[in-house]
């Protein structure tokens, strides 16, 4: 049996001295997951973090201009989910039940939970986390007072049959093997260019359309709080989608005054090419939820 909590000393971890650096046993699988403190902030929430398709919570910190700068912001909470990063595979998915929004958030809600992480959430994703970021927004509503979706995929779309074919190719290699045989000849860290899917991407894409569904049912974005989408003009050219990338990005925009959606001159990875740019997309929420939270005083 796993231990329920393993917490390592941040001493251990010199390049996250400030870092408080904690493993957690969710259904039978360890979560890695890093939270930053910062006492000083004016947000007494919490920044939390939601990675894209297939990468690791280092996509927010190894840009270090984008790192330090938003640690001046609040308190930070990254994870990486099963299977991802330092985090182990999940081996009850499966075809059957496979990863979905709904299965990802309700890990997250426990690894808050265990943690001890406090609401209020301003929620950054990039890529595809937009929409795990999305479906936390649309569920719990009120836990949430601001969002940053850097490039995320749109609410309701259709994959280009480029890309629907690399997914039939990789059925036809994983449809007679275990889930525990997938991640280990699929994992993360065996990412390269003649493994393109690993057993992650493959279980997400295999969950797609059900992920789809989930949101669609969930309550209208809430306009309670302010929705800021970076859109790359990379993507709105080459876009794994069909129809225009930045225009269905907008179905994630509610009514709030303050939610726009912008184009950047950069590649998907916004946060890496346009550092401060995005930082300060994420102080103009934080502004914003610090006004409001003195308002309702």
């Amino acid at each position: 049996m796993l231990q329920k909590l393993i917490i390592l000393s941040s001493l251990c971890w010199p390049l996250n001295a400030f870092a408080q650096v904690n493993f957690t046993e969710i259904n039978g699988s360890i979560l890695h997951s890093q939270y930053y403190p910062n006492a000083n902030a004016k947000f007494k929430g919490t920044i939390l973090f939601q990675n894209g398709s297939g990468t690791s919570l280092k996509e927010w910190t190894e840009n270090k201009t984008f790192f330090e700068c938003i640690k001046q912001h609040g308190n930070l909470f990254m994870y990486d989910r099963s299977g991802l990063g330092e985090s182990s595979p999940d081996f009850s998915i499966s075809l059957r039940r496979p990863i979905t929004a709904q299965l990802v958030n309700y890990k997250l809600l426990k690894l808050l939970k265990r943690n001890h992480i406090k609401s209020p959430y301003i929620l950054v994703s990039h890529s595809y986390g937009g929409m795990h970021a999305g479906y936390f927004a649309r569920k719990y509503p009120d836990s949430v007072v601001g969002m940053l979706m850097v490039d995320p995929v749109p609410s309701n779309y259709q994959y280009s049959n480029r890309i629907q074919k690399q997914f039939e190719i990789a059925l036809t290699n994983m449809d007679k093997i275990s889930s525990r045989e997938a991640y280990k000849l699929h994992s993360f860290s065996r990412q390269n260019k003649g493994n393109m899917m690993t057993a992650d991407s493959f279980y997400q894409q295999k969950g797609f359309h059900k992920s789809l569904e989930q949101v669609a049912k969930l309550p209208r974005m809430s306009s309670m709080f302010p929705i800021i989408i970076a859109s790359s003009t990379y993507m709105d050219k080459k876009a794994p989608i069909k129809g225009s990338w930045y225009n269905l990005q907008k179905q994630w925009l509610n009514q709030n005054p303050n939610s726009i959606i912008f184009k950047v001159n950069s590649g998907h990875f916004i946060q890496l090419t346009q550092p401060k740019l995005i930082c300060e997309q994420l102080n103009q929420i934080v502004k914003i939820a610090t006004q409001s939270s003195k308002s309702k005083r």
